[in-house]
């Protein structure tokens, strides 16, 4: 295949230990949900098959394409239908309110489903906030001989609104404190850069971390590379691409590159993507195509079949199209081409 993502099992080694570093022992759920933020979700469970980690998904898809290849801990953080298949196949699941822990305990007797209760502490999204309603699905599950096997929140606003967060935090806590005393439920958080506060749980859910950016320790596990397919040359005046995206002011050679918006290439970065071939730089000319985009390739020396990297910084291409790089990574979830472990 002409279109190749890397994915660098010891940078992502390094970031895990390097995560480890800062949770005294205590566990980690790596997010492996959006195909694992476009790396590859076998790809990423392969890479740590060896290691002492949880995975988190968004949904059963998910959860059901991960049990396949793991026997790890899995949670779906969010919605799920099909609860019977869910818990047969031993993967945990969020719950949002009472009434749909109800429901689902009034479905089938005598299952033991691994719930973990979504606290919302103020990121308005999913979960509960009503100290009532908590101490209600205590007592139903009381009466089922059921525990919660986790309780969690999300941060909104770690990085931008220090007192939003201790807020969210002592919400938390408070919540923690009403679990009866002989349950083994477990406390986590999630939420850009928890694995790096001081908050009292016994897991940590890492996303973005886990895959190389949020801290300067941390290293890009992902890169993408193509080739070159085919040159044109292109007078002075003429056109590039779609509506006319790029006019030469001079004679050119264009190289195509057969990777576009379809593979998860940004179509904002049109006219501004910069490759790399042999130490050099191509410019990217005309808007990216769904299946290709093209890049001046004059006084490079490249040629058809030559490999080029697109990607090795997702930081860089986040910051060309104003994004961030859950965006720019996530995009990859479909790339039409070969994932590789090195």
């Amino acid at each position: 295949m002409f279109n190749k993502i890397f994915i660098n099992k010891s940078n992502l080694l390094h970031n895990l230990n390097y995560i480890k570093n800062f949770l005294d022992g205590r566990k980690i759920c790596v997010m492996v949900k959006a195909n694992a933020y476009g790396h590859g979700m076998s790809e990423i469970a392969e890479c740590l098959k060896d290691e002492d980690v949880s995975f988190g998904v968004s949904n059963q898809e998910e959860a059901f394409s991960l049990r396949e290849i793991t026997d790890k801990q899995i949670i779906i953080f969010g919605a799920v239908e099909n609860y019977k298949r869910i818990i047969d196949s031993n993967i945990d699941f969020a719950v949002f309110s009472y009434n749909q822990i109800k429901n689902i305990l009034n479905m089938q007797k005598n299952i033991k489903p691994k719930m973990h209760l979504c606290l919302n502490t103020g990121m308005n999204r999913y979960g509960i906030n009503d100290k009532n309603e908590f101490l209600k699905i205590i007592k139903l599950l009381k009466k089922h001989k059921i525990e919660l096997s986790g309780i969690y929140t999300h941060f909104s606003s770690l990085t931008t609104d220090e007192k939003y967060t201790e807020r969210q935090k002592r919400l938390f806590y408070d919540f923690c404190y009403l679990l009866p005393s002989e349950w083994k439920t477990q406390t986590h958080v999630g939420g850009g850069k928890t694995v790096f506060e001081n908050i009292d749980a016994q897991m940590f859910r890492s996303g973005i971390e886990i895959y190389g950016y949020g801290d300067k320790n941390l290293l890009p596990v992902m890169s993408v590379t193509s080739q070159i397919v085919d040159t044109v040359k292109v007078k002075k005046d003429e056109h590039v691409g779609y509506l006319c995206g790029y006019t030469t002011q001079k004679d050119i050679t264009v190289g195509a590159i057969p990777l576009g918006y379809g593979d998860g290439l940004p179509r904002k970065l049109s006219n501004k993507l910069q490759i790399e071939f042999n130490n050099n730089i191509l410019q990217n000319v005309g808007n990216i195509c769904m299946d290709c985009f093209m890049v001046n390739i004059d006084k490079s020396k490249a040629k058809i079949g030559d490999n080029v990297v697109i990607m090795k910084d997702a930081t860089q291409l986040a910051k060309l199209i104003g994004s961030t790089e859950y965006e720019v990574l996530t995009n990859f979830c479909k790339f039409r081409g070969e994932r590789i472990i090195e």
